[in-house]
């Protein structure tokens, strides 16, 4: 889904509650739309159909500039990057030091381990 989507989506959800229809005229949807964006019928058209074949919305009819829309889904906007790699950084343990008592007994056992299958592998 595009910026439209999410910006069209977010109006719907703040002025309805989730499964509840609620009509909407074009203006109100084309005032949700990113600065710079053609506030087009067809572009309108198209944002509505995604969000319906993705499951967001339930669309009852549209009758000229009439809407009837019920969201499915709660909308929550994305989280900012600076948030995220907080986040990110949180869940992360940092990583520890292997210390030789647990290192070299683990590589002479595969040493000893490889040694043995080649000595089998040397008689058979």
């Amino acid at each position: 889904m595009d910026r439209i989507c999410f910006a069209v989506l977010e109006k719907i959800c703040s002025l309805a509650a989730v499964g509840r229809f609620v009509v909407f005229s074009e203006e109100e949807l084309f005032d949700a739309f990113p600065d710079g964006e053609k506030r087009n019928e067809a572009v309108l058209h198209g944002a509505l159909k995604t969000m319906k074949e993705y499951g967001f919305i339930d669309l009852k009819y549209s009758s000229g500039n009439l809407y009837c829309i019920a969201p499915l889904k709660k909308y929550e906007p994305a989280p900012t990057p600076e948030k995220e790699e907080l986040i990110i950084e949180e869940k992360t343990p940092k990583p520890q030091h292997i210390s030789g008592a647990i290192f070299f007994p683990a590589f002479l056992g595969g040493a000893l381990g490889s040694l043995i299958v080649s000595l089998i592998f040397a008689f058979v």
